[in-house]
């Protein structure tokens, strides 16, 4: 109840605030583009600061506030960052007045420090979207995002909503990852029937039957991949595979395929960068188990990650003969660059920071690299279809 009492008062208090501090005179003139970008990073990595206060049990109140309001802010500052900038006068005088006096009254009535910082950002938040509101350019900007909404796009957002709770319920890792994956699946499912129709479906098919294929065959005789097992796995599972497996097998590799633009060589590289994530991660969270005599990286040994480049390698190339409009256009590729984001802070948050660190700097080099200046170039521009 005091909670919900003080979100209140910010939010009444900052709408009261804005109304007031808008007749004080114009707004400045707009900021540069890129503060979009730099305030969507500093309110994701507030967010991230909240994720490792509550999985660390230091955080309660504060680390949902900071997790939680994180993500608002980010999102908030991706819609209109340049147009706060315009606006900071007045969204700060209405937000922090609005924070001092719902703070105040919970620290008088509630003796809690956190229930302060929850409602400047409650406050910040509901200023800085009033403000956006009343901007005809932020207002056009959603109707642009409107229009150019495509189907699959619900899914993969979907998709990375509900990894935002893992944190605060680590017990529902099997459930939410499930989830996820099936929301990716249907991502790539509808991008894929966008650009070469049912064929699609069938892609779909053999992938997943080579990828659970190959995960039987590896599973119980150690080859191609090494000597691991399933046992013990969280359900659903197909002949003991984690149901998710094959899902990524097609999904995810599909994404890797049309960021590599249909080279099966590039995607290879994308798959074993993502594997070096997930070879900590999974087994960590009981997917399999690792009895390699040779292990090289969390148990896995070198002929792991040449047999993921090799069925990476396949699948590309199934792609590439039957579906050859998909890696035409690049939308998809973002599935990739949005695991590459979040798979090594997921790993962090987990304290295994070796495959942090790799798994991240591997997947998003590779995610990023048409964008990094080489040379005297200003940039990698990608060529679609060359092997």
């Amino acid at each position: 109840m005091d909670l919900l009492i003080t979100t209140l008062l910010a939010v009444l208090l900052a709408v009261a605030g804005l109304c007031w501090a808008r007749r004080a005179g114009p707004a400045a003139a707009a900021g540069p583009v890129w503060l979009r970008g730099l305030g969507g990073l500093w309110g994701m990595g507030l967010a991230l600061l909240g994720a490792v206060l509550l999985v660390w049990g230091w955080g309660g109140l504060l680390g949902a506030a900071l997790a939680g309001w994180g993500c608002v802010l980010a999102l908030l500052a991706v819609w209109g960052g340049d147009l706060l900038w315009a606006g900071r006068r007045v969204w700060l005088v209405a937000g922090g007045a609005a924070a001092l006096l719902a703070g105040g009254v919970g620290w008088l009535f509630y003796q809690s420090p956190a229930l302060g910082v929850w409602a400047l950002l409650a406050a910040t938040a509901t200023a800085q979207a009033l403000w956006l509101m009343a901007q005809p350019q932020a207002r056009a900007r959603l109707g642009g995002l409107r229009r150019h909404l495509q189907p699959w796009m619900l899914p993969l957002a979907l998709a990375v909503l509900v990894r935002i709770p893992v944190p605060l319920w680590p017990e529902g890792f099997p459930l939410i990852s499930l989830v996820q994956m099936l929301l990716i699946s249907l991502a790539a499912l509808l991008w894929g029937w966008g650009r070469v129709g049912v064929r699609i479906v069938l892609l779909a098919v053999l992938a997943f039957a080579l990828g659970l294929g190959v995960e039987l065959l590896g599973s119980q005789t150690g080859f191609p991949f090494g000597l691991y097992s399933y046992q013990g796995a969280p359900q659903p599972t197909i002949g003991g595979v984690p149901l998710i497996v094959p899902l990524g097998w097609f999904a995810l590799v599909l994404s890797a395929h049309v960021l590599a633009g249909g080279r099966p060589w590039r995607t290879g590289l994308l798959v074993v960068a993502w594997d070096l994530g997930l070879e900590a991660l999974m087994p960590a969270q009981g997917y399999w188990a690792w009895q390699d005599p040779n292990p090289l990286w969390y148990g896995a040994p070198i002929q792991n990650y040449l047999a993921w480049f090799a069925v990476g390698y396949a699948i590309s190339w199934m792609y590439r003969r039957l579906g050859p409009r998909l890696h035409q256009d690049g939308a998809f590729a973002w599935a990739y660059r949005l695991e590459a984001l979040f798979l090594p802070v997921g790993l962090a948050l987990l304290g295994l920071w070796p495959a942090a660190l790799l798994c991240g700097l591997a997947m998003n080099g590779l995610a990023w690299l048409e964008y990094l200046p080489l040379g005297g170039c200003g940039g990698l521009k990608r060529s679609r279809g060359q092997t």
